[in-house]
């Protein structure tokens, strides 16, 4: 039903803005395809005369639906593009790890108007989606300051070098005349997570034919909260003889649920048990980006583009009680929550030079520089082992990432005496780079040798460090660098008028592992009727990025439904390498893409698929928890390792699925239009191999593989396996309605681990789960399913003026929400045990691929001239 209401609704979804160079906009033809300038070297192709699948998406198209958020605007509009919404995962709740065709952030590649974009410095330690990986910080570039974006389906790291295994999204930056102004501003229909954003974009002439952009950018957010009343007991109960007593951990306890241990403090009645946050955090994000191109002479042209941004935010943790040992009473009499203060902040600029003929070749110089770099500090927190002197303001770590890459692109087109010129390209690129781990405060690392002050535990040794988790100590800290040099070429012929023949190779050495040597070939034929078949096969590389070789620290996690403190140990550390850890290797695969293309009288449609073979794939390892691993690592001079892991070539997998992509537009005769876009996405992914074991553990006792089923499903299930789009847009004198219908497939995770049967009937009835055994005694891991859902976003808008444009809508009109967590019950504490809900305060999963706020509405004012 709501599915048909969206389409009753009938919305017009602005196509993909034509292009016809790399910066410059351009006709399309009369069915909508639009010319692409990535995968292909040589002047581009329209969408459909593409031997490789590629998307086209103008800016307009992007900021439908009062979307301000680049990552969020191409979730919508691509559907082999996904991307989770990120909670507890500290700065990685800013750094939306991206995915392409059912892979990782670090397996795409995003360029800018054709250029190496650099990845940030974090890497993602969370126990959520891009674990273990490093993705290029979207917050960076202002939507505002683009034309469009390409996103190209296909291997191409021997167009591109590392990271393009799932594909490649090229920011092409705006470099039209003139200046346009926006303001937008919505919240959420539950009276939180209000934003506003504001830009500006202005160009002006330059020379003769040239230009310089200008785009300024800011957006500010408020948090959500989605979370539920805590109902635990919060403060100490009293025994008989009028002594403290623990605090229960049971869900309900001091609201007659489950009951309480000891008398209850009169307090109880009193606090707001609203103690969570649970929902999007808030942050400002103020972006500026230039773009330049200008004659240098007749032939030669100079160009530049970068642009800094700054994102500030504040990330609430999880609550602590009153009655926990890690709260210090003194300070935080009523509990507190700790904060991470967090800056993000990138620097980027690119110049270079290109011309049409030296010797017979058009060619391209260019030098891209970037740094990401963050800076992170507990707010609100305490060291409890330093008792009263203790700060609550700790500098937790550091990190800084620069990238420097230079390239020299030649071009010809040799005349064959066919009519169709033989193309030929080649070129070389020289890329360094350097990052840094810095460590935090001592003082939130370090044993202050306070025991705890008061309550049932007096007296005992305090938790150390401090609170949600120690701060990055001495020997955290890191610096690794290496350079890489590369040569490649590519050849492309057109044969008959009807084959379309391409082939280019690369081969690049790295200074820390090694050479690598990468091929592609790709084909397109012309069949009838507008009908053409495409094909490709390529071999793709991904080296190992340095964050992933150098990272070294302690996080705090949710495992099994309690919180944890991981640390994730550097590979070469003592540590890890007594834990089993190697150096890493490159990623490798092996990419085939066929399909079809059609073309005919406003309709175009494309279906492609594919299959990706991908070894050695990197990941943070399982979680290794055991007594004999702490013991076994004190013996050996590592004390202190209640958990450990680090990262690893784990897995082999196996990536195949479908993309359809169909697009209708119609013009009636009393001047309105009406335009269609139909796109889907299918993609499943199994495991050729999985570590089992390492050597060093299994010597000691220990079971838990490599990569345990938490972290496989990670891989394979916490992604929709199928996304549908269906864009709907009508427009009719100065109105324009439109409508954005997403359907997001199902999406499972290890919802709780080694439950006893009791406990499994205690907790799963009414959710969709299925069970994987553990252990010969009956117990087994609890895998969930949360089902798919529609979400449906619409925008009216209205050309008041020549300059003025209005417009209002919705996100998640229908105010959907995903399925809930297996939740805390009366019965499952009596069987022994709490739900996956956190006590009863978090009713959603973090991989719901759509968020959990619900509808949000939102205004927006558009003005150009």
């Amino acid at each position: 039903m709501q599915f048909a209401c969206s389409i009753a609704a009938a919305a017009l979804l602005s196509l993909p803005m034509p292009v016809a160079a790399q910066e410059a906009e351009a006709s399309g033809d009369e069915a909508g395809a639009s010319i692409v300038v990535t995968g292909d070297r040589f002047g581009g192709r329209t969408t459909t005369d593409s031997p490789a699948p590629v998307d086209s998406i103008g800016r307009e198209q992007l900021q439908q639906s009062g979307r301000v958020d680049l990552i969020q605007m191409l979730k919508v509009e691509v559907p082999s593009f996904n991307s989770p919404r990120p909670l507890g995962s500290g700065v990685g709740d800013y750094l939306v790890p991206p995915s392409l065709r059912g892979l990782g952030p670090g397996e795409v590649l995003v360029l800018v108007n054709g250029k190496r974009r650099h990845t940030s410095s974090d890497l993602n330690s969370s126990n959520g989606i891009g674990r273990g990986d490093i993705s290029v910080d979207f917050n960076a570039i202002p939507s505002f300051a683009l034309a469009r974006a390409e996103v190209l389906r296909d291997g191409a790291s021997a167009q591109y070098g590392s990271d393009a295994i799932s594909g490649v999204i090229n920011l092409i930056l705006d470099r039209s005349v003139g200046t346009r102004a926006q303001v937008t501003a919505g919240t959420t229909t539950k009276g939180d997570g209000e934003f506003w954003e504001a830009s500006v974009s202005s160009g002006i002439a330059v020379a003769e034919g040239g230009v310089f952009r200008l785009t300024a950018s800011i957006q500010d957010r408020n948090g959500t909260d989605r979370s539920r009343p805590d109902t635990r007991q919060q403060y100490f109960g009293t025994n008989a003889a009028g002594r403290p007593v623990a605090i229960s951990g049971n869900y309900g306890s001091g609201v007659g649920l489950t009951p309480s241990n000891g008398t209850l403090d009169p307090r109880e009645a009193t606090i707001d048990r609203r103690v969570f946050r649970f929902g999007d955090q808030p942050s400002t994000n103020k972006q500026i980006f230039f773009n330049f191109a200008a004659p240098a002479s007749d032939d030669v042209e100079a160009y530049a583009f970068g642009g800094y941004n700054r994102l500030d935010g504040d990330i609430e943790y999880f609550f602590r009680r009153a009655g926990q040992n890690e709260t210090l009473r003194a300070f935080y009499p009523d509990g507190y929550r700790p904060q991470l203060d967090s800056r993000v902040e990138n620097l980027s600029a690119a110049i270079g030079l290109r011309g049409d003929d030296i010797v017979g070749f058009g060619w391209d110089v260019s030098s891209v520089y970037g740094v990401s770099t963050q800076d992170l500090f507990y707010d609100n927190s305490v060291n409890v082992s330093l008792g009263r002197e203790s700060p609550r303001r700790f500098y937790r770590l550091g990190s800084d990432f620069y990238q420097w890459t230079n390239n020299l692109d030649l071009t010809r087109q040799i005349d064959v005496g066919d009519g169709a010129p033989l193309n030929l390209a080649f070129g070389a690129e020289y890329r360094e780079e350097t990052y840094r781990l810095f460590p935090g405060d001592i003082d939130g690392f370090r044993s202050g040798g306070v025991p705890i002050l008061d309550g049932p535990a007096a007296g005992t040794a305090a938790p150390i460090g401090a609170q949600p988790g120690p701060s990055s100590g001495p020997d955290d800290r890191a610096s690794l660098s290496r350079a890489s040099v590369a040569v490649y070429g590519e050849l492309q012929k057109e044969l008959f008028d009807r084959l379309l023949l391409q082939g280019a190779i690369r081969h690049e050495h790295y200074s820390d592992f090694g050479d690598t040597t990468n091929y592609k070939a790709a084909a397109r034929l012309k069949l009838f009727g507008g009908l053409a078949a495409r094909a490709s096969y390529n071999t793709a590389f991904r080296a190992p990025a340095l964050a992933q070789s150098g990272y070294n620290a302690s996080n705090t996690l949710i495992l099994n439904g309690q919180q944890a403190i991981v640390r994730v140990a550097a590979v070469d550390s003592p540590a890890a390498r007594l834990a089993g850890a190697t150096d890493l290797k490159p990623e490798r695969s092996r990419n085939l893409s066929a399909g079809l293309t059609f073309e005919r009288s406003g309709f175009t449609a494309t279906l492609d698929a594919y299959r990706i073979d991908l070894d050695d794939r990197i990941a943070i390892s399982s979680t290794f928890q055991d007594a004999r691993l702490t013991n076994f690592l004190a013996a050996n001079g590592q004390a202190g390792f209640g958990a450990i892991s680090y990262l690893t070539n784990a897995v082999d997998t196996t990536t195949e699925g479908v993309d359809l992509v169909m697009h209708y537009r119609h013009r009636f005769g009393d001047g309105s239009s009406f335009s269609g876009t139909l796109a889907g996405n299918y993609n499943k992914t199994r495991f050729d191999r999985i570590a089992g074991t390492p050597a060093p553990l299994a010597a000691i006792g220990i079971a838990t593989p490599l990569f345990d089923l938490t972290q496989q499903l990670r891989f394979s299930d916490s992604l929709p396996r199928d996304k549908v789009v269906l864009d709907l847009n009508y427009t009719r004198g100065p109105f324009t309605l439109s409508v954005t219908n997403t359907r997001y497939g199902e999406v499972s995770t290890v919802a709780l681990t080694n439950r006893t049967p009791a406990q499994i009937a205690a907790l799963t009835p009414g959710y969709d789960v299925r069970l994987v055994p553990v252990g010969a005694a009956g117990n087994a891991d609890i895998v969930q399913t949360f089902g798919a859902d529609i979400i449906t976003d619409i925008e009216l808008g209205w050309q008041a003026t020549r300059a003025l444009r209005l417009s209002a809508g919705a996100q998640n009109l229908f105010d959907v929400y995903p399925d809930e967590n297996i939740a805390s019950t009366v019965a499952s504490v009596a069987a022994g045990t709490n739900g996956a809900d956190n006590a009863g305060t978090q009713p959603y999963n973090a991989i719901a691929p759509y968020g959990f706020n619900g509808r949000s509405v939102f205004v927006r004012a558009a003005l150009s001239f």
